[in-house]
Formats: C-alpha cells, sequence, structure tokens
C-alpha cells in the first residue's frame, strides 16, 4: 500500500513550479560523487515559498538515495545540547536515518559520515544564538564531502558566515524573491484557471507571492466563489476571512486548534477533535495553501496564522477560552505519559500557548495578537549605536551605566550572536536582550567582570561550570534587556513583551536560566513564568549593586522534573483553576438518558447526570429547557443543537444511523458528539454557578 508521504510528495511535485536554478544546483550536487560539504542559505520574506522549495530539495534527494534529515529552528532548545538532541530526536524516529547511539557529538558526527545527506534547517533564524558553535565546531567537525546543509531564514545570510574567508568556496546564498510571470501562469494553469484575463489580474495585484496566489485560488475552488463572482482587492491583502473561506467547513474546527497551539502531530489533532483524522482527510488538509509540515506536525503557516487567530479571538472570544482550556488538558495528559524528548516538546508546545500569563504591573506584555510574527533577529555591528542609546535611555534602571555599556561593548566584539535585536520597519534597533550561555570562556569574562557574583549564585556548581565546553551547556545567564521608550508605533509593553517572549517562552524546555535583577517591575512577571526568587548576600549587593535590593531568579527546566513546574505554571493560569474544579466528563448514555426524562423531574433527580452537577430533578429539567432554545446557549451550536435533538427523539439511535440522519460521516460524527458534549458539559456548569 502506497504510504501517505509518498502520495503529499507526489502531490507537493505536481503543485510546485519555478525555482528551476534552485533545484539545478541541489540536482547538481546530489549527482557529484564525491560533492563537497556545503551550506546553502535560504532567505525571504515569509509567505515566498521557502519551505516549500525544501521540501522539494528533501524529495529529489531521496529519489537520488541520499539521506534527508528535517529540523525545526523553532522546536529545538536553543543551545548546543539542544540542537544535537532534536538532531538525534529526528534519527531515532525515522527508520531511514542513520544508527546513533546517543545525542554525544561524536556519535551524530559517526551517523552523518555513514551516507551522503541533505540536511535542512526550517527557521535558522531561531537558532542564530548558537550559529558560532554551529559553523565553527558543528559543521566544521563533520566530513568533508558528501553533506549538504540548506538553512531557510527570513534573514539575509549574517555577518559572520559573510565575513568567515574560509567558508566563501563552500556556501551560498540564494534570496527567494516572488515568481516570475511564466511560472505563475503555469501554477496557475495546474490549478485549473485559464482565464487569460483574470490569470493577469491575480498575477499583477499579487505580485506573484506563492501564498496569495495559492490562497485566492484555493478561495475559488469552491462553488459560492467562482472565478468572477467577487471584486479583487485592491491590494490584495490575506485576510482571515479570506482564509476561512479557502478551507471547507469540515476542516474548521481543525483550524481553529491551530490558531491556538503552534502545530500539532495528526495523534494530537485527532485527540483534539473526538476521531482520529484518516489518511484521506490528512492528504486533504496538507493541500491547503496555508497548511504547511512541520517537524512537530502541520501547522498554519505564520502569516495565516496571525490573521485567523486575531480574528478567531475578536470574534468569538468564549469559544477562544473554552477551546483553549480542552487543549490544555489533553496536552497536561499527554505531558504526564510521554517519554523524555516528548516531554520537553509538548512542554514547550503547552508554554506558547500560555502566553496571557506574563504581566508586569498587571499588564499582559504577550497578548500583542500578532506577537507570534514579531521575532529578534541577529546583531550587526551598526547596531552598537542604537544599543548604547536604549540604555541611556533606560539608565534609571540600571545599577552601573558604565558596566552595562562596557559588557555590550565586549559582546559585541568577543560573543555577538548572543545579542538579539528587534528591528523597526526601517532597520533601527528599538529592543534587544543580550546574555551567555554558561561554559567555560564565558564563565571567565563574567568572572572577570563581575568578581564573586557566579560563586553566590552557583555555589554548587561552579567549579563544574568553570570546565564545561559549549556542548555541555545548559544554563542562560541573562546580561541585559532595553526597550525605546518612545517608538511611535509600539508601545513599551509590547517591546518588553517581545523581549520576554524571546528570554522565557522559545524554547525553554530543557535550560535553566539565570536573571540577577533589582527591577521590581520585573519580578510579577518572573513570578507568573515560573521563576523562584532567592536574595543575594549583603556584600554582594553592596559590592555590585550599589545596594539595591538585587534578587537572583531561577527557572529550572532541566532533566524530566519541570513537568510539575509546568502544570504548576499553567495552572496560574486565568480561570485555569475554576475549569480544572468541575473535572468530570459527560457521558453519551447519561445525557440521552436525561434528555429522555426532560419532561418528568422526579424520574430526572434520579439520573447520573443530576448526581454529578449536584442538583434537583426540577433544576435539570430547567436547564435542559434552556439548551433547546434558538439560538442555544454558548457554547453550544448547531451541530450540536441537531444532535441533542435527535438523542430526545430517538434515544437508541445508532453511530451509524445518526451520522446518516445528520447528513455527516462516522468519523465527522464522533467529532461532533465529542465537541456535543464537551460544550453541554460547560452550559450545565455554567447554568449551575448561576443559580448557586
Amino acid at each position: 500500500m502506497q504510504k501517505l508521504a509518498e502520495i503529499l510528495d507526489i502531490e507537493r511535485s505536481r503543485l510546485f513550479v519555478g525555482r528551476k536554478s534552485e533545484l539545478c544546483l541541489v540536482q547538481d550536487w546530489l549527482k557529484r560523487a564525491q560533492a563537497p560539504t556545503e551550506v546553502l542559505f535560504l532567505s525571504g520574506m515569509g509567505g515566498v515559498g521557502k519551505s516549500a522549495l525544501m521540501l522539494q530539495f528533501t524529495r529529489i534527494a531521496r529519489q537520488e538515495g541520499a539521506t534527508t534529515v528535517w529540523l525545526d529552528g523553532r522546536a529545538c532548545t536553543d543551545s548546543p545540547a539542544g540542537f544535537m538532541e532534536a538532531l538525534h530526536h529526528f534519527f531515532l524516529s525515522n527508520p531511514q536515518a542513520p544508527h546513533a547511539a546517543d545525542s554525544s557529538f561524536q556519535q551524530l558526527a559517526s551517523a552523518i559520515a555513514t551516507k551522503k545527506m541533505v540536511l535542512c534547517i526550517d527557521n535558522y533564524e531561531s537558532l542564530q544564538r548558537i550559529e558560532g558553535w554551529l559553523r565553527e565546531a558543528f559543521l566544521s567537525s563533520l566530513p568533508a564531502t558528501g553533506l549538504l546543509v540548506v538553512l531557510a531564514t527570513r534573514q539575509d545570510v549574517s555577518a559572520a558566515w559573510a565575513s568567515d574567508l574560509a567558508w566563501h568556496s563552500r556556501s551560498r546564498s540564494i534570496h527567494l524573491g516572488s515568481l516570475s510571470r511564466e511560472e505563475a501562469l503555469d501554477y496557475l494553469r495546474q490549478r485549473g484557471w485559464y482565464d487569460t484575463n483574470e490569470m493577469n489580474q491575480l498575477i499583477s495585484q499579487s505580485r506573484g507571492l506563492p501564498l496569495a496566489m495559492a490562497l485566492f485560488v484555493d478561495r475559488l475552488r469552491y462553488p459560492e466563489a467562482q472565478p468572477g463572482s467577487f471584486a479583487w482587492p485592491v491590494s490584495m491583502q490575506i485576510s482571515a476571512g479570506m482564509l476561512r473561506e479557502a478551507a471547507s467547513d469540515e476542516f474548521k474546527d481543525l483550524i481553529d486548534i491551530l490558531c491556538i497551539i503552534p502545530h500539532a502531530t495528526p495523534k494530537w489533532l485527532g485527540r483534539f477533535l473526538g476521531a482520529p483524522l484518516t489518511s484521506v482527510e490528512l492528504q486533504r488538509i496538507c493541500q491547503l495553501s496555508f497548511i504547511r509540515p512541520t517537524a512537530g506536525g502541520i501547522a498554519l503557516h505564520d502569516v495565516a496564522r496571525t490573521f485567523l487567530t486575531q480574528d478567531f479571538r475578536l470574534r468569538e472570544p468564549e469559544r477562544y477560552q473554552s477551546l483553549w482550556h480542552r487543549i490544555i488538558e489533553e496536552l497536561a495528559i499527554e505531558l504526564k505519559h510521554a517519554t523524555s524528548h516528548e516531554k520537553r516538546r509538548i512542554a514547550s508546545v503547552m508554554l506558547s500557548t500560555c502566553q496571557d500569563i506574563y504581566h508586569i504591573n498587571s499588564v499582559s506584555v504577550l497578548s500583542t495578537s500578532n506577537l507570534d510574527s514579531l521575532h529578534m533577529e541577529s546583531f550587526q555591528p551598526f547596531d552598537l549605536p542604537h544599543l548604547h542609546q536604549m540604555m541611556k535611555d533606560e539608565a534609571q534602571y540600571s545599577f552601573s551605566v558604565e558596566i552595562d555599556h562596557a559588557v555590550i561593548d565586549v559582546l559585541s566584539v568577543h560573543f555577538p550572536e548572543d545579542i538579539r535585536v528587534y528591528r523597526n520597519s526601517k532597520g533601527k534597533p528599538i529592543a534587544f536582550t543580550a546574555g551567555l550561555l554558561l561554559y567555560k570562556e564565558t564563565v571567565s569574562l563574567l568572572e572577570r567582570l563581575f568578581p564573586g557574583l557566579l560563586d553566590t549564585v552557583f555555589p554548587k556548581e561552579i567549579k563544574r561550570l568553570r570546565q564545561s565546553s559549549i556542548e555541555e551547556a545548559d544554563t542562560y545567564y541573562h546580561l541585559r534587556a532595553s526597550a525605546s521608550p518612545c517608538d511611535p508605533i509600539y508601545t513599551y509593553h509590547q517591546l518588553v513583551g517581545i523581549i520576554m517572549k524571546e528570554l522565557i517562552t522559545h524554547k525553554s524546555v530543557g535550560m535553566r536560566y539565570i536573571i540577577v535583577t533589582a527591577y521590581e517591575e520585573t519580578n510579577e512577571s518572573l513570578q507568573n513564568a515560573g521563576f523562584r526568587m532567592r536574595t543575594l548576600p549583603d556584600h554582594i549587593r553592596e559590592h555590585l549593586f550599589q545596594g539595591a535590593k538585587a534578587a537572583i531568579h531561577e527557572q529550572d527546566w532541566r532533566g524530566t522534573s519541570f513537568v510539575d513546574q509546568i502544570l504548576d505554571l499553567i495552572h496560574f493560569a486565568p480561570d485555569y483553576k475554576e475549569n480544572r474544579a468541575n473535572n468530570f466528563e459527560l457521558t453519551e448514555k447519561e445525557v440521552k438518558a436525561a434528555i429522555s426524562l426532560i419532561n418528568d423531574p422526579e424520574a430526572l433527580a434520579g439520573t447520573e447526570l443530576a448526581g454529578k452537577l449536584a442538583c434537583d430533578g426540577l433544576k435539570l429539567q430547567q436547564k435542559l429547557h434552556r439548551i433547546f432554545l434558538n439560538p442555544p446557549p454558548f457554547p453550544l451550536n448547531d451541530n450540536n443543537l441537531d444532535l441533542l435533538k435527535l438523542y430526545a427523539e430517538a434515544p437508541q439511535v445508532t453511530v451509524d444511523a445518526a451520522a446518516a440522519q445528520l447528513n455527516m460521516s462516522r468519523a465527522t460524527y464522533y467529532r461532533v458528539r465529542k465537541e456535543t458534549l464537551l460544550n453541554l458539559k460547560d452550559v450545565l456548569i455554567r447554568k449551575t454557578m448561576e443559580s448557586t
């Protein structure tokens, strides 16, 4: 039987157009017997087709008998150890991949050397803090032939790569632009479009951006939106309405789920939806232009997720919260029973869905609707004056302005990859963060800058840290962050949110984070983020912090002990404890039994449903009657109401008969049934609370 992956490969290849020179470059490398190890940079804006092109690279590599590896930079802990663990996990979970006994440097290098390989890293900008290690330590220790590394990033090649003369002959940079007119016409014809005038109009207004073109083609596949039946948008902007029109109602719930979590495996999606996805359904989902494959499953394209999430939260805020709670509950169950590597992945997903718990002065700093699309970038030498100016503007938050400026100067020369910058639309830095992974060289630097501080912070570990290699580093020490207080576009809290996202929610699991600060306004946010605080001794505060009430904030998510910490942190989120207090499940049998007795309050009093709700028969009768109002109470929807009416009319109805009567497949029926029971529970609980 043909595998789904093979079917999807064929479909992606059929719909892929253009990029012939890029494909030929990789094809030529694969055909060379002793192809030199090279690095290929793919850069370009979101929606231009970087991931789609890399998928084509992996397809032709497999056809040529080479091994392919796909890593997502956003799914890797931002440290050498985290990168090597992600690579090892890929080898373990892919039968065709080389064998590596563990995630040690030597084992991974040996596995890579066994066969010609194409290593693709998507969202490479998320790994730029360890770029120096990747270039100088990891890649340099691999075989001189037989490895092609493809790095997809929104940013151009960094100054460090560009200035490394030793890599000049082994690295290439390709900036992807829009499709040419001929390529765009070819794409539209393959999607069944033949009206020349409309094709030219679409190409002109979309400027050949692949995502925009694919989205409009998807939108026009349905009978209610035929070509020519709507006015072309002047600016060709992607909107949530367009995205939802492009997908059928069948996938509405799935798209809503992907608005909340960054990615999901088919297993997770089946669990959230209430029934496993069939291979046919999964194939149809993956054909949507704004769904993309990732190392962690499937995800919405970043551009699409920004619009859809904002729309979902504004349009149905109560349903958004209800679905959020449900997903967190399911992930918490998965987390408790997962393997070690899976625990880290699930925990990272949970953290990324809980950004609203981070506050400063009770103002949420991670609630900006498009926060996931705001990314920090690598430091460039021309950024330095702007960083110094930001620190001058925030001098009141500094223990020593002179030391802060000296630290940034030192990092800009010796550890530039450890400075991350957020720029406005004109390229000017308006926020930055700086810190170091702790290993032998960085510990030596910090001990020169802050004598005695590390001995106090790590009294039992300082000797080990002084001898650690960068591959063993598992602790991040934050040094300084600043945001512009007078940017005309972003508020100060929004910029702080971007910094907090970079520091806390970005691949935190598997690491320990240390922040030493006397800035009281950060205490709330750090405590909400699960940091534990301890005070510094008086002599250290007097010597290094001018007597200020500085404290050590520590968050340790190494090993496996972080599971309880993650759950405690999630439980802190607004309304979560209240949600868990009503932790019981309704069954189809209980609901059918109660609805069939809706006109008999005495009999209702003896039902299991009345017992779970702790109410008498008359109150339960009143609650059930309210359910059948038109429209039904939130979060019940029309599908839920139709199913409940069917239960009332035919309590003995079978699954097949119910699915046929409701005009849906068995799989869809199972999902609607689970959703109905969950939504009904929400309504009954809310009604109970209102009546008390």
